[in-house]
């Protein structure tokens, strides 16, 4: 992260400047053997392929400089373009993205947060900030600023304070509990604004699923595409405040975009360039992660991702093309008034959900199949869709109209109270299996009479078949005593 050169009145910041010739020399030649210094791990062989451009018949995607990339599809999860998304890398100040949501979920924008000292003297020399004072305040809408725009750390530090109760470790236990409930498995913050730690990791895939709740709100996404902060002199705060965003995505940037909705970056000599964005376009909301870019190529890769996903993917309605599962003329219905005329089914497909459909394949060309894992609400099942093991979306399937009950005439004999009464219980039945168990029954029905019917018959054709074989026995046995006698 680089020291913030903003404009601020009355107030001139002096904290990490050191204009000595000796250190420019040495910054030139370290920036030169920064893959030397870096702390993460090497890259492993074929570090660079790009796995989904292995995918037979996938669209091909671009050439990328990072060194972990991804581009997914909002709505669906869906992923476009992978390039070792599954590798841990530091996602300095990316890490902003995690710290704003909670705040703004936790507080009012109004909410005023003080900066207590050491959420001040804790920013390290040359890290951004925009040289707030211990005691001055803020309000929760301005931290949020700082931080999207800037990159302010103490406004970070300050804001994890007051939204941990004043534990900055309680804060950051939320930012992994959210992480863990979004679905990262390989993630770990060890701080609210991305200060380099070995503990302190992400990997593509995990800010990805982030960044699907991050660019839902869009506020946020509007604070991070800002060109300027702001900040006016109030009572907590004197001065008048200034800064520039530094993400030449932003608006009136280098490489602005006409599609993008909020953007976030971030460096280290150990992260190397960062950046998370979202973009979107005719419905479709792409989300890009670049890690690790060691030559800051990273805007140009995101602009790249996101005509590469415009151009050669689609959002289709899967209900629509749903051939496969026919469960609207499903026998098992329900009616209000009599069994045939005014029947309906009584599953449904889900008439909102879509399937992300690359332009080189057809919906028939997807593997289909049905799951019951993590159904919640009206839904009885799920079809999840995939295109060579590529998972690309799901359509559920709902039990009914979620509004009405049906009891099937059947009461219990005492009625539960109103306010114990607990929700209603589906069992979604597997029509297929059912069919194949009843088949499997049936025919073991049908053995047995056969071989019952067999039986009746011989006894009628030979009904002293137990006398005669009485006496053949006997017969037998006495032969062998009386062949035994002879032979001593």
């Amino acid at each position: 992260m680089r020291k913030s050169v903003g404009v601020k009145k009355h107030r001139v910041n002096y904290k990490g400047r050191v204009f000595t010739l000796p250190l420019v020399i040495f910054m030139v030649m370290s920036f030169s053997l920064r893959s030397l210094a870096t702390e993460a791990p090497d890259s492993p062989d074929g570090a660079d392929v790009i796995e989904t451009n292995e995918i037979l018949n996938w669209p091909k995607g671009p050439e990328t400089s990072g060194r972990s990339v991804i581009l997914m599809e909002n709505s669906t999860g869906a992923i476009l373009y992978a390039k070792n998304i599954h590798e841990r890398c530091y996602p300095a100040a990316m890490t902003a993205v995690v710290t704003s949501m909670l705040a703004a979920e936790m507080c009012d924008l109004d909410d005023e947060v003080e900066f207590a000292t050491q959420a001040v003297r804790d920013v390290p020399s040359g890290v951004v900030n925009i040289a707030i004072d211990p005691g001055e305040r803020l309000s929760v809408g301005e931290c949020l600023q700082a931080i999207l725009i800037r990159g302010a750390a103490e406004c970070g530090f300050a804001l994890a304070e007051h939204c941990g109760g004043g534990s900055r470790d309680a804060f950051v236990a939320l930012m992994n509990s959210r992480a863990a409930s979004l679905g990262c498995t390989d993630t770990s913050f060890t701080n609210p604004v991305g200060l380099h730690s070995e503990e302190h990791y992400t990997t593509a895939y995990d800010m990805a699923l982030i960044g699907r709740d991050f660019f839902d709100n869009e506020l946020l996404c509007k604070y991070s595409l800002q060109k300027t902060l702001h900040l006016y002199p109030s009572e907590g705060q004197k001065d008048e405040i200034i800064e520039h965003n530094a993400s030449k995505m932003a608006v009136g940037g280098a490489y602005e975009y006409e599609y993008l909705i909020g953007a976030r970056t971030g460096y280290t000599d150990e992260a190397g360039y960062c950046l998370i964005a979202g973009a979107e376009k005719d419905g479709m909301r792409l989300i890009a992660v670049i890690m690790d870019d060691g030559s800051d190529e990273r805007y140009q890769d995101a602009i790249a991702l996101f005509d590469y996903g415009f151009s050669n993917f689609t959002l289709i309605n899967a209900s629509e093309n749903e051939k496969s599962y026919d469960i609207g003329s499903s026998v098992a219905s329900y009616g209000t008034t009599d069994i045939m005329g005014d029947s309906r089914p009584m599953f449904s497909l889900d008439k909102n959900d879509r399937v992300l459909l690359p332009l080189t394949v057809d919906f028939a060309d997807l593997t289909s199949d049905i799951t019951y894992d993590g159904v919640t609400g009206n839904e009885a099942a799920r079809i999840e869709y995939s295109y060579r093991g590529t998972y690309l979306g799901k359509c559920s399937i709902l039990f009914g109209e979620p509004s009405e009950e049906y009891d099937f005439g059947i009461k219990s004999e005492e009625e539960t109270p109103a306010e114990e009464k607990p929700g209603k219980t589906f069992v979604f039945i597997n029509v297929a299996m059912v069919a194949l168990v009843s088949a499997i029954i049936a025919a073991g029905i049908l053995l047995l009479m056969g071989l019952y019917k067999l039986y009746k018959r011989y006894r009628e054709v030979h009904p002293n078949w137990r006398r005669q074989y009485r006496k053949e026995r006997h017969r037998s046995v006495f032969s062998r005593w009386g062949g035994n006698k002879k032979i001593k």
